[in-house]
């Protein structure tokens, strides 16, 4: 079981300071075929990709790593993150940060809101991984 004790998201090989929270979501898109004379639709698997978010406490000043990824949005460079769920198991990928938010209240501490983008596939990094489905079993 994994909790919020163990987690952490690093950059770069950096860790970002303050996040107090990040989601992951995987998807696969699918497409659905109709033969003539048929009642029924087939569904197919077709392109997968992923995305992610990440918010905590706004922190620029120090070396929290929130600047460095501000500026890979404004860059428009690729970032590797890895999305610690303990010391080790992981999700790795590289992504481009295509949205970065600060808010701010008068009751509140700055927050920040980051969202993400894959750029190719996320991988599980994890010391007892579930063997992968063989395609041919599943007739893709």
């Amino acid at each position: 079981m994994y909790t919020g004790l163990t987690a952490k998201l690093s950059v770069g090989g950096k860790d970002i300071a303050y996040i107090s929270n990040w989601s992951v979501e995987e998807t696969r898109d699918t497409v659905q075929v109709t033969k003539l004379g048929s009642k029924l639709k087939e569904t197919y698997p077709t392109t997968y990709g992923w995305s992610a978010s990440a918010a905590g406490a706004a922190d620029f000043a120090t070396l929290s790593g929130q600047a460095e990824l501000r500026r890979a949005m404004l860059e428009g460079r690729e970032v590797e993150v890895k999305f610690y769920l303990s010391e080790t198991d992981r999700l790795d990928g590289k992504a481009l940060v295509n949205s970065f938010s600060v808010d701010i209240s008068a009751e509140d501490k700055g927050n920040v809101s980051i969202s993400l983008t894959g750029c190719g596939e996320l991988s599980l990094s994890a010391e007892a991984q579930i063997p992968a489905p063989d395609p041919e079993a599943m007739n893709i």
